[in-house]
């Protein structure tokens, strides 16, 4: 009898198999089921073998992260494995300490926007967006920076600065190679994808229109226009999460690495690891498993 594996909040990364399912908020593809997760896992209890989640955590409000960890204990079967793959706040605090007293400050600048406008932002991509914009549109100069973002966010911004649709290189390439790289012939090619960002203008625009009447002074300082699922509702250490994995009922809880695990035959390519063998998410996360 095969595993039955759960990915929950995919997004884009996930496992196109028989033994996987894929959930997310939104789904632009027939491999991820659409599911409000925080409404109830759609599973009967002990029918899993293994859940993962990567950089989900951290989006749950924290009065709901315990009844989220004990939706995940109900499903798995005894002897079932979670892992879990999400900031470490620790390991942002000695980062950002480190690089100020060792006088990067750009790189303690940075860190400190990693933690802080995650949480807080009021517009879609936030100050964190506008920085990596930056980045991009500098990447000459700015090559040391674009390597330590790659080192702790694992996002690779020399890629997205090169692409032939990107501001920098608008005056490279052929006007087909331009246009077969655009947001807009994905969107022609990809049904899923124009519904998709569709919705997302949809939604944005349909709250604009609600809160308009609210007070300025309230909306600056209360309402965020950021999308689902881009701030930070709380964050944690292998401490903290310990306890609550350990309420929620697991036992035998432990910290690992991007490249290591001991739930068996776990695709760690592509979920946690990169084909060059770095961490998908950088060196800023935590990977913790537990047993029910």
């Amino acid at each position: 009898m095969g595993m039955t594996n759960i990915n929950i909040a995919c997004g884009n990364t996930f496992i196109a198999s028989d033994a996987w399912i894929n959930f997310d908020y939104n789904s632009s593809c027939s491999s991820v089921q659409k599911v409000d997760l925080l409404k109830g896992l759609p599973l009967d209890n002990d029918s899993i073998s293994v859940v993962y989640s990567s950089h989900f955590l951290e989006h749950i409000s924290r009065s709901k992260t315990l009844s989220f960890l004990q939706d995940c204990h109900r499903v798995l079967i005894a002897g079932g494995k979670i892992r879990l793959v999400l900031p470490d706040w620790e390991n942002l605090c000695r980062e950002y300490l480190k690089c100020r007293d060792q006088g990067e400050n750009d790189k303690a600048n940075f860190t400190m926007i990693e933690m802080i406008d995650q949480c807080v932002r009021l517009y879609p991509g936030g100050l964190l967006g506008d920085y990596l914009d930056y980045l991009k549109k500098h990447s000459d100069e700015q090559s040391k920076m674009i390597e330590y973002v790659k080192l702790r966010c694992g996002e690779d911004l020399s890629l997205v600065a090169s692409n032939l649709y990107s501001e920098s290189s608008s005056r490279e390439g052929t006007f087909f190679q331009k246009l077969a790289a655009s947001k807009l012939m994905r969107a022609v090619t990809s049904p899923n994808y124009l519904t998709a960002r569709l919705k997302r203008k949809f939604s944005h625009y349909r709250i604009k229109l609600a809160t308009a009447l609210l007070p300025k002074a309230f909306r600056e300082q209360n309402v965020s226009y950021a999308s689902v699922g881009e701030r930070h509702a709380w964050m944690w250490d292998f401490y903290t999460l310990s306890q609550e994995l350990e309420r929620a009922g697991f036992h035998n809880i432990k910290r690992l690495s991007f490249d290591k695990t001991e739930i068996d035959n776990f695709p760690l390519v592509p979920l946690d690891m990169t084909v060059d063998d770095r961490p998908r998410k950088g060196e800023g996360s935590m990977y913790i498993e537990a047993e029910k």
